[in-house]
Formats: structure tokens, C-alpha cells, sequence
């Protein structure tokens, strides 16, 4: 699925302009002309990479990406910055906003296209190292709660579980189909020691205690 990239920049020429360039390479593009329409969008399409101007009506550039930095749903959207500005100065303020690149608008294409690139690159690797903390976070909380209650087969149920939720484990049939034969057993397992506890518990507290039977000695020739 082609990503996608927001433009937020109040001069319509230079974003019908670049919209069309992105487009020919392949990216859906939204646009937006000032911050509000800018955020509106954002939710609307959910862009994988948004170019901000520095200089827009109504707020800076670097304080819409502020606001969206602070936001806990769209903190992990790749901004770059592109403003007119140029000097150390400005790009050190441009990345201390939380942007996480910086474009002078005299850039060519190809710089352009190489930095969406490697912002593409830097939240699929993110978005990688989310998943499999949470990944791991479920994990030790299966081996917490096995712990706690006393049975492996609880934890490895879990794990199984988590296996089998992996996308990557999914498009190999060999390996998923394991893995489901690995929960039947353990299912199987968990079954039995479920029927035990109830068989435990439909007995009296106190078994009354059975003289065993004598056993019968063969006697010795003498």
C-alpha cells in the first residue's frame, strides 16, 4: 500500500506544485493550507510523513509540531520541517521544536525524496520496536501470572498465543500449524488438571482412613 504525506503550506502554487511531483512518485498526497485545516487532515488520513512550512497564518510551523509531538496519538508522525530559512541557528530551533528533519525550500526533488526515505525507513524501525515491546511486555506478564499461580502451562499457553498473533509466524504454514498443535496439547493438558481440581474439590475434606487388606504369605517348606 503506497504511503502517505501530508503538505501543510499556505502557498497554494508551491503545494499543487509538490503534490504532483509526490504523486507521479508513487505517494498519496493530502494537503492543507493553514494549521487547523492542517490537523484535521492529519486525522483524517493518518500520514506517514508530514512537511510543514516554518511560516504558516494563524501558528508557527515549529508549534504545530509541538502540539502534535505533545499529543499521544500522533506523537510518532515523522515531520519535516521546510522553511526559507536557512543557518545553523534556524536548523538547530527547527529540530529543538521535535521536528525530525529539516528542509530548505531551495532543496531539489531527489533531496526531498531520499529524506521521505529515510523517514519511512525510521518509523517502520520504530513502529517494529513498539510492537515487539509489547510483544514482550505481554510475555512477562504471562510468566508473572503463571508464577504466581504455579503452572508453566498457563505461561506457555500465553506464549503460544502470542506466537500464533505474530504476522510474520503467520506466513509460514509449517510453523503455524505447529504451533496450533502445540496449543491442543496444551489445551489437552490444562483439561485434565482442570477435571483433577474438580475431582479434588467433590471430595470430603477428609478421606476416612481403610484398613488395607492382609497379605496373604506363602508358607515356606520346611
Amino acid at each position: 500500500m503506497p504511503n502517505t504525506i501530508l503538505i501543510i503550506d499556505d502557498n497554494e502554487e508551491f503545494v499543487s506544485s509538490l503534490q504532483i511531483e509526490l504523486e507521479t512518485e508513487g505517494y498519496i498526497v493530502a494537503t492543507a493550507l493553514n494549521p487547523v485545516s492542517g490537523w484535521k487532515e492529519m486525522e483524517r488520513c493518518q500520514p506517514d510523513i508530514m512537511l510543514i512550512d516554518w511560516q504558516l497564518p494563524q501558528m508557527s510551523g515549529l508549534e504545530l509540531v509541538k502540539m502534535i509531538k505533545a499529543d499521544e496519538l500522533h506523537r510518532s508522525r515523522y515531520t519535516i520541517i521546510i522553511t526559507g530559512r536557512s543557518g545553523t541557528r534556524n536548523i538547530v530551533q527547527g529540530l529543538d521544536s521535535g521536528a525530525d528533519d529539516y528542509l530548505n525550500k531551495t532543496f531539489e526533488l531527489d533531496e526531498l525524496l531520499a529524506r521521505i526515505r529515510s523517514g519511512l525507513r525510521i518509523r517502520s524501525l520504530e513502529n517494529r520496536i513498539s510492537e515487539e515491546t509489547r510483544r514482550l511486555t505481554k510475555l512477562e506478564v504471562a510468566l508473572s501470572v503463571a508464577d504466581t499461580v504455579g503452572n508453566p502451562l498457563v505461561a506457555a499457553k500465553i506464549y503460544q498465543q502470542l506466537l500464533v498473533a505474530n504476522d510474520e509466524i503467520t506466513n509460514i504454514p509449517e510453523v503455524l500449524e505447529s504451533l496450533k498443535t502445540i496449543g491442543q496439547l496444551i489445551n489437552e493438558a490444562l483439561n485434565i488438571i482442570n477435571k483433577f481440581h474438580s475431582l479434588k474439590s467433590a471430595l470430603p475434606a477428609t478421606l476416612p482412613e481403610q484398613e488395607l487388606p492382609a497379605i496373604p504369605v506363602e508358607a515356606k517348606n520346611t
